[in-house]
């Protein structure tokens, strides 16, 4: 009996192995079978972080890039700007093509006037000009926007062209008229800026008057310019047969009604207040721009 008993204990001491055995094999199975997991998942966040890293760089040397060429467009713009003035402050009275931006297909041409305007030099751009009344200025708003006129006589740039022009920098206005004795003044301001079409090339700015003559322009600042079929309020355009920046009405109409030998009855005419009145109607007139202080650069 005693031999059984401890035959018997042997067995459950032979069976109590076993079975940790069988513990320590099935763990060690387990905890094996899930360490490949763990090492694929770090292995994919690595990768992952990785392809991150290379897409932030592709995409900030992409930006550098783009910054740089912005940088050069504007730089060449620039360049092309100057380079168009300075070809201007060195060639004579005449008809030149303007491309104020480079690889662009809009073009146009301006007069530039190589006179030397009062002692301010010859570096101007005519949006302006009447000398003989052989065109009239009572136009509508489409002539007035995009031009009329022969740009070696009498002419409106047009307003778009001009926008465009005083768009590109901080210009000044010089004004030139005549009488018909001969006595020529002079208006000047140094900050000429207008609105786009949908302001409908608002007067917004003239900047410090200058000249041998008083202002007669500034009181239409802030003013629409007007024709007479784009007039709702004042009606000054279609009154006084001119299109213009006008304001109940104005103290000057340098696109009024062309009177050959200047006195006149009505106030119709060509005039500047303070210059000759409302009753003078004056036989030339020029309204010029120049990139300010054109000589500094």
């Amino acid at each position: 009996m005693d031999n059984a008993s401890d035959y018997g204990s042997e067995d459950s001491r032979f069976d109590s192995w076993q079975d940790r055995d069988r513990t320590s094999s099935h763990d060690a199975s387990t905890h094996g079978a899930r360490r490949p997991v763990t090492v694929d998942v770090t292995r994919r966040c690595k990768q992952v972080a990785c392809a991150l890293v290379a897409f932030e760089s592709r995409m900030q040397t992409q930006l550098e890039q783009l910054q740089l060429s912005v940088k050069q467009t504007q730089l060449e713009q620039e360049r092309l700007k100057q380079d168009f003035f300075q070809k201007l402050a060195h060639q004579d009275s005449g008809v030149y093509l303007v491309q104020l931006i480079r690889f662009s297909n809009e073009s146009f041409e301006v007069f530039r006037d190589g006179s030397n305007n009062h002692g301010y030099g010859s570096n101007w751009t005519v949006f302006q000009r009447r000398f003989d009344g052989t065109v009239d200025f009572n136009r509508n708003w489409t002539d007035y926007k995009n031009g009329f006129g022969n740009l070696w006589g009498e002419h409106w740039l047009g307003l778009e062209k001009l926008k465009k022009i005083l768009d590109t920098e901080r210009h000044e206005l010089l004004i030139v008229m005549e009488d018909f004795e001969g006595v020529t003044a002079f208006a000047k301001y140094d900050n000429f800026m207008i609105g786009n079409a949908s302001e409908k090339y608002r007067l917004k700015s003239l900047g410090l008057h200058t000249g041998i003559v008083g202002d007669s322009f500034s009181s239409q600042l802030n003013c629409n310019f007007t024709t007479f079929d784009q007039d709702a309020t004042t009606l000054c355009a279609a009154t006084f047969k001119s299109g213009g920046w006008h304001s109940n009405c104005y103290q000057s109409n340098l696109n009024g009604i062309y009177m050959k030998g200047g006195k006149q009855d009505s106030n119709k005419g060509i005039h500047w207040y303070y210059f000759r009145g409302y009753r003078y109607s004056l036989k030339a007139t020029k309204m010029m721009i120049r990139p300010y202080n054109h000589d500094k650069k």
